[in-house]
Order: C-alpha cells, then sequence, then structure tokens
C-alpha cells in the first residue's frame, strides 16, 4: 500500500509539472508572436531614417565617419543581447560564448549585458559590464530599454571610453538562431544609398547636425531590432525547451503508470494468495 500511495503522489506530481510545461510553452510563443509583430513597424522606421538621412547626406556629401584612433588598442564596446530568464536550454550559453569569442588582440573589450542570465554567465567567467539592463518582459518595452542603451553608448563616445561600438545577438530566423554581429559605430555611411534629387530637401537646421541626430535615431533603431530579435530569439528557445520538457514528462509518466499498474496487480495478487491460504 505505501509504494501504491507513493506512486499516485508521484503520478500527480508529475501531472502538475506538465502543466507548468505547457503553460511556459503557450507564454514563450504568445511572447515570440508579439516580438514579430513588432519586428514590421521597427523595419519600416529604419528605412525611413534611412531615406531621411539620404537627403540629408545630398546637403553635405563630404562628411566623413570619425575615425578611430591610430595606435595603440581600438577601444571596442560589445553590447551583447543575452537571455533574461532560465529554461531555454544552451540559447544564453551559445550567445555569451560567441561573444567571448570575438577577442582581437588589437582591441581593448568592454562589454555591455542586456540579460540577467546573460550578466550572471558573464560574471561566472570573469568578466565584469560597464553598464547592464535586463530584458524587457514585454515586446512593446523594448523602445525605452533602447534608449537607455543610446544614451549609456553614446556617452562613453563622447567620453573617450570607446571607438567602436557592435551589438551581438541572436537571430531568430537564421539556422539554428545563430549569432549575428553588427557595428554601430563608427557609422557606416556606405551602406546608405544616396538618390540623386534635382531639387535639394529644405532643412531647418545644419546639415552636419542633421545628419549627427539622423545617425543617432538610426543606431538606436539599429538596437530595437536587436533588442526584439533577441527577445524573439529567446522566447523561441524557450519553446524548444518547453516541447522537450513535455515529452520527457510524459515519457516518465508512462513510466509511473505502468510501476503504478504493476504494484496494484501485485498487491491483488497477494491478497488473492492470502485469502486462499486462510481458507
Amino acid at each position: 500500500m505505501p509504494q501504491l500511495e507513493n506512486l499516485k503522489d508521484r503520478i500527480a506530481n508529475i501531472g502538475q509539472i506538465e502543466g507548468v510545461v505547457v503553460a511556459m510553452r503557450a507564454m514563450a510563443a504568445a511572447h515570440a508572436q508579439e516580438a514579430r509583430r513588432h519586428l514590421r513597424a521597427i523595419r519600416e522606421h529604419e528605412e525611413t531614417v534611412a531615406r531621411s538621412m539620404a537627403e540629408a547626406m545630398s546637403l553635405a556629401p563630404e562628411m566623413a565617419p570619425d575615425r578611430e584612433p591610430e595606435g595603440g588598442a581600438v577601444k571596442h564596446l560589445h553590447i551583447v543581447v543575452g537571455a533574461a530568464q532560465g529554461f531555454s536550454g544552451m540559447h544564453n550559453e551559445r550567445i555569451v560564448t560567441g561573444a567571448l569569442a570575438l577577442d582581437d588582440e588589437n582591441e581593448a573589450r568592454t562589454y555591455l549585458l542586456i540579460g540577467q542570465r546573460c550578466i550572471s554567465e558573464f560574471a561566472t567567467r570573469g568578466h565584469d559590464p560597464v553598464w547592464s539592463a535586463n530584458m524587457v518582459a514585454h515586446a512593446v518595452d523594448v523602445p525605452a530599454l533602447a534608449s537607455r542603451i543610446v544614451d549609456a553608448l553614446f556617452a562613453r563616445i563622447d567620453s573617450g571610453e570607446a571607438h567602436r561600438v557592435s551589438v551581438v545577438f541572436a537571430d531568430p530566423a537564421a539556422p539554428d538562431a545563430g549569432l549575428t554581429v553588427r557595428q554601430l559605430m563608427p557609422f557606416d555611411f556606405g551602406r546608405i544609398a544616396l538618390a540623386p534629387r534635382p531639387v535639394p530637401p529644405l532643412t531647418m537646421i545644419a546639415p552636419e547636425k542633421l545628419i549627427v541626430q539622423l545617425v543617432e535615431e538610426y543606431v538606436f533603431t539599429e538596437i530595437c531590432e536587436a533588442l526584439m530579435l533577441g527577445f524573439a530569439a529567446e522566447n523561441d528557445a524557450r519553446m524548444k525547451a518547453m516541447t522537450r520538457a513535455r515529452a520527457n514528462v510524459k515519457q516518465i509518466a508512462q513510466e509511473l503508470q505502468r510501476k503504478f499498474h504493476q504494484a496494484r496487480q501485485e498487491q491483488t495478487t497477494t491478497e488473492i494468495i492470502e485469502l486462499s491460504d486462510a481458507s
């Protein structure tokens, strides 16, 4: 009897665990879909800023990107978008390992980290960030976090603490949510296609100042995109992890049910034998 009761309790516990796993998978799926809905708006805004920059650059075609200092190590700030929570398999470890593997002996590397799990993993490996923040809980909060990141990175550029800035994140559209590394600063004006315009655009501020402001807006939009993709990739990874977990839970539940039926059959057989002997 104690064995049967123990098995019944374990089966009930497994059922509760399966319920939690199903709920976590559904929540991750909802977050991933939410992120993908917002991505379209971010990319449309990015295209709008790029068009505006192309028109503004027609007024100052000689404007050149900031040069990195010659001699000595380049101060390279990496913004690493990692995981906020657990239960996402090896997703966070792959991002951290990939980011640390980008080391260059000619660079002085610093890190700006996003996601509590990412921050903890970097600390475990002996790396402290110059700035950090947790990942947002909902996709609608991405612009606010991106604004804080932009303030932090431009403050370090202005103070000379960073000469180059790159963002590292997982793209759910890449094979196995592969790592993407995108350079943000110095800004590459070569990626902005200059469209011929017979009449120059009318502006109320100096072209150079306008271009600087548009560059900051473009970088802000790129960070929004990286955060949104990282948010989607983490939730995709969690969905897959919860799918595997549910399959394992079902297998354990089936094994417990088999043991329960076997134990009950053995108990019934024992009782029959005892009644036969008593008669």
